[in-house]
């Protein structure tokens, strides 16, 4: 029988950090972001003067084969680091890396049970027992899931900038780079965010999908009612996290208003609260990501929950490169998924050789190798690395 042998924790520094530093949060004080190619020591600037971590884990087994997967670190890689290492690494060691499904029962109950855990801290080590499964069987990871398809149309996701023009103009960039699809992650005012999105709209045309993503808690539930309404006129996709994801009973007022389909579900990542929102009519589209999710484990079964109730899940990115890779794979096994979100226009590259892009007719596909099907590129890393666990 194969066992896990070890579980090796590396903590790496990204100078560079791109898409992992356009959060809210760490926006200029009129609301926007700097454009592409700000540089390192202004992004260090917005995000209290420290570069965002990512947390490289590597599962090795009896048999000789090695998995991995990216935590994100973005307020610490350390704190992640340590959550792996004292919470699941001993509940892992030891155990036969092909039983999943009793890992991750194992891991939610060490959680339970004062682990308290942060939320990306056990999606890492699942996509590795995947990735290790998959490359026993010698199949790449979405084969070894089980096809749906070999590739899905993406979408490019945007920073969040501050004027309208800003956001016309980068969805004009996508349009002409093959993207069939735009989400803009808007400033946040109500106001400001129906002209962005009406911006865009007036710029793509009538051919081109559009979302648009304040980000949980932009709005009260008045200001969501009218940014809604407003998204129907425009033609748009969906209106993604307009509430805070806790307010499960002002999604279900909402999806029960605007005609608009309302996505939510992303912040409250567990498979277990999503079941609520479906329940209570709270979301008319899921999120979930593989690592925010509790892995490939913890996604698909959101992606079936979902499927049961006839509600899309839509996957979240993770903005690590080699999660993205993860949820690709996630995303052509399943159905119930329309589209691949890719961050636009930085993407997420750190760690690997061969990125997640789109070809020209605007599609993604992974690699045919086994597994995940991806090299990781150990010299950024070993130049970045600041601990092993």
């Amino acid at each position: 029988m194969s066992v896990i042998e070890s579980i090796e924790i590396t903590v790496a520094t990204v100078d560079d950090p791109g898409v992992m530093d356009r959060s809210p949060e760490n926006s200029t004080t009129d609301g926007g972001l700097p454009p592409s190619g700000t540089s390192d020591e202004s992004q260090n600037q917005r995000s209290g003067g420290e570069s965002p971590q990512v947390v490289i884990v590597t599962v090795r087994s009896s048999d000789g084969i090695e998995g991995h997967g990216f935590g994100w670190g973005i307020k610490g890689g350390m704190r992640v680091a340590h959550a792996i290492a004292e919470v699941y690494r001993p509940e892992l060691i030891g155990e036969d890396p092909f039983d999943r499904e009793k890992l991750w029962h194992k891991a939610q109950r060490a959680d339970r049970f004062g682990g308290h855990a942060p939320i990306t801290a056990y999606g890492p080590l699942d996509v590795a027992l995947w990735d290790i499964a998959g490359q026993a069987a010698g199949i790449p990871l979405y084969k070894y899931i089980g096809a749906y398809r070999n590739k899905i149309p993406a979408y490019a996701s945007s920073p969040f900038m501050t004027h309208p023009s800003d956001y016309a103009e980068l969805a004009l960039q996508a349009q002409s780079d093959g993207f069939m699809a735009f989400k803009l992650h808007p400033p946040g005012e109500p106001e400001l965010d129906i002209e962005c999105c009406a911006a865009v709209r007036d710029a793509v045309g009538p051919g081109m999908e559009l979302m648009s993503d304040p980000v949980g808690g932009a709005y009260d539930h008045e200001d969501a009612i009218r940014v809604g309404r407003a998204l129907e006129k425009l033609d748009f996709l969906w209106l993604e996290e307009p509430l805070y994801d806790h307010d499960i009973h002002g999604l279900e007022k909402l999806t029960s208003k605007l005609d608009i389909p309302i996505c939510a579900g992303e912040w409250k990542s567990d498979f277990f609260s999503k079941v609520n929102y479906l329940k209570n009519g709270a979301a008319d589209i899921i999120r979930a990501d593989v690592s925010w999710t509790g892995g490939i484990t913890g996604t698909l079964k959101s992606a079936h929950f979902a499927e049961g109730f006839g509600v899309n899940c839509e996957l979240h990115m993770t903005v690590l490169s080699l999660m993205d890779v993860a949820n690709l794979h996630v995303a052509l096994a399943i159905k119930n998924c329309r589209y691949f979100e890719l961050p636009y226009p930085d993407g997420a590259t750190f760690g690997i050789a061969q990125p997640v892009a789109i070809d020209s007719c605007g599609y993604v596909s992974p690699s045919s190798a086994a597994g995940l099907g991806v090299e990781l590129d150990w010299d950024a890393i070993d130049r970045q690395t600041v601990a092993i666990i």
